[in-house]
This record gives C-alpha cells, structure tokens and sequence, in this order.
C-alpha cells in the first residue's frame, strides 16, 4: 500500500486544489520549494504591476485599462481617467508606478504609447501623472512628451519602465523605436534611459543638460528596448534588462552618461541572420554584467526585498517572454555569480513583484493572469 499512498500525496501536491479554487502546483528549486497559485484573471495583457500601501495591486493592461486589484485577490475595479492609448504592435498602456510618497500625495506614474492627434497613425512613448482617487485618476498631468518630430508609424520598442531613486528622481526607459542608429544620438531621444524629477523637470545634475542640442533627460544611451529596470535597495545601482535583437539580450548596470552600445556593439545579429556589427567591445561602450544568447525576451525585473524566501534575499528576478520562463539571479559587486531558471509557466511572462506579503507576484499572457509564489517551509 505504501506506491499507492506516495502517489495520492503526490497527486494532492500538484493538482487543483479546491480549498484555494483555483490550481495550485508544487515546486523545488536549488534553495527554496513553493507552491505557485493563481491570484486573479481576466487580463488580456497584463504589462505592468505595482502594489500600493494598503497591499492593493495596480495592473496595467496594454489594452488600455488600468486596474485595482483587492489585495485577497478575490475582486478587481477599473481606475477611470486612464489616457487614450495606441494599442498596436508593442504599443500601449505600458508600466505603472506610484510616487514614493504615495500615502501623502495620491499619485500614479503611467507610462504609455501616445499618439499625434493630427496624425493617428504616429505615436511615441509618454508619462503622465495623476492622483489615483476613488476609483479614478484626477489632474492627470503629462510629464513627459517628445516633440512631435520624434513620432512615427513605427509600432515597435517604445521601452517602457519606471523607477523611482531614493531622491524622488524618476528613471524611464525608451527603447529605439526602430531607428537604431538615433540610439547613438544625444539629439534624440530613442534608445535611451531618462531621468526626471518627479514633476517631470530635468534635475540639473542630469549629464547632458549642458551639451548644446541634447536632450536634456537623457541619463544613459545606447540602450535598444529596455524593458526591465529597477533599483537595488541595497547598492542603490540601476539595473536595466534590455531586449537584443536575435541574441543579445542584456542585463545592465545603468551608470550617468555612459554608452550602452547598441548598435555599435552586440552580442546578437539581424533576425534574418546576417550581422549587425562584428564588435561586442569598443572603447567608451559598457559591457552588460551578463547577456543571453539565444535571446529569451527578457522583460521585467525585481529584486527580491523581503525575508519570506529566506535563501532568496535580495536576488534579482528576471521574466522571460520567448522561453516563458522566471529566473533568479544571485548578483555581488556587480557581477552574476548564480543564475537559476525557478519556474516555467507555460506562458510569456511580463512581469515580476515582490508583494507586501513577500509572496512573488508574476505577471503571465495567454490568458492574461497574475500567479504568485508561495514558499513551503519545512
């Protein structure tokens, strides 16, 4: 009896799990075991998560819809007052954030894909910000808008990430639009990460304000499509994952006024195969701390800040659309020392969040769900 008796644990282990009403798996990895359950559904593709401080989760919707989600996972709202977004190709609702002192103002950071009222069929990546109050946002302000020369009928990397710094000064990404020679160009501002202060005015310490013709926000260069960036709490570096072409993709330690290379150098080639450039190093051009090749579509990323996955501190998460598949990564003085593929959803995957509960909130496609980590302890 005892075959039997093993396998009914085993099954009872992996399959649904009608206490929770809804599928639950197990799963064991190098340092931690934890079970993955859906948290809540009903998304068409959720882009971005942020949780606010009574530990109710926003989720952006590249549809266009930005949503609340009770922190029992059990309901969701729609936040009204969203802007008009361009739903085409990459584009869309992209990241959301709130401001660092969130309790005391009420605002919401939204990152989307804007387009030119004359012209519909141009778009570029814009900011707005806004106070998020019963149910809606209020005083929406845009705080960052190209000029319209810079929009196109390109429907590909617009970036888009936000992170905020201790000092309340707001880190954006944009990815090349593209155009990947303008990556190289201060004169434009695709391909870059951005730096604002939180009312969306240029910090006079930004390292081209003084360049004449530049764009004064720009932070770094070089970058193609970032469309992961956070910031480590323990080192207060910047960390960006950055989409190669067919090979390439990067993770980065974003440092003040520094050339990221692309398409100087790259690890990746053309999609149809041929080469971009046969250099991966040039003098004045930073090395990613590591690279994927073959690519696995990385998108978000998270340092992982709280003590419930006890092994796990401080590790970075890293999502993968291509493989469909969450890392980790064990990263110290700047360099990559471990990296662990945790678990394989079945599903792209967009997004990765610490919650308040130090439970792993991920954000999955097909079908547009969240699904969280939660550790077993012996």
């Amino acid at each position: 009896m005892l075959i039997p008796i093993l396998l009914f644990l085993f099954s009872c282990s992996t399959k649904a799990d009608e206490s929770y009403g809804w599928d639950t798996s197990v799963e064991k990895t190098d340092k931690e075991s934890f079970i993955v359950e859906n948290f809540i559904d009903g998304f068409e593709i959720p882009w971005g998560m942020c949780f606010l401080p009574n530990e109710d989760l926003l989720v952006s919707d590249r549809n266009g819809t930005l949503w609340q989600i009770k922190k029992d996972g059990k309901s969701k709202k729609k936040i009204s007052g969203v802007p008009k977004v361009k739903y085409k190709g990459q584009g869309g609702l992209l990241d959301v954030q709130i401001h660092p002192n969130f309790i005391d103002n009420n605002l919401v950071y939204i990152c989307f894909s804007d387009f030119l009222f004359e012209d519909k069929n141009k778009s570029f990546t814009s900011i707005v910000r806004a106070e998020l109050k019963n149910d809606k946002l209020m005083n929406v302000q845009t705080i960052y808008k190209a000029d319209d020369k810079f929009y196109t009928k390109s429907n590909v990397h617009y970036g888009s990430r936000l992170a905020f710094d201790n000092n309340n000064h707001l880190y954006f990404s944009i990815g090349d639009r593209g155009n990947r020679n303008q990556a190289q160009l201060l004169t434009t501002p695709n391909g870059k990460i951005h730096r604002l202060n939180d009312d969306g005015s240029i910090p006079e310490d930004n390292p081209f304000v003084n360049k004449p013709g530049a764009q004064k926000s720009i932070w770094t260069y070089g970058n193609r499509n970032p469309q992961g960036l956070v910031i480590d709490k323990k080192t207060s570096s910047i960390f960006s994952a950055e989409h190669g072409p067919r090979g390439g993709d990067e993770l980065n330690i974003i440092e003040k006024g520094k050339n990221y290379g692309w398409p100087e150098i790259t690890y990746g080639i053309n999609y149809i195969g041929t080469k971009i450039t046969k250099y991966t190093h040039k003098e004045g051009m930073e090395q990613p701390i590591t690279h994927w090749t073959p690519s696995i579509a990385v998108c978000g990323i998270d340092f992982y800040d709280n003590n419930i996955f006890t092994n796990w501190h401080n590790n970075l998460f890293v999502t993968s659309l291509k493989f469909e598949n969450l890392y980790r990564l064990e990263i110290e003085s700047g360099k990559v020392i471990e990296q662990e593929l945790i678990f394989s959803t079945g599903s792209r995957v967009r997004d990765v969040e610490t919650g308040p509960d130090g439970f792993i909130y991920v954000a999955i496609e097909d079908p547009g769900r969240i699904i969280r980590l939660k550790p077993i302890k012996n």
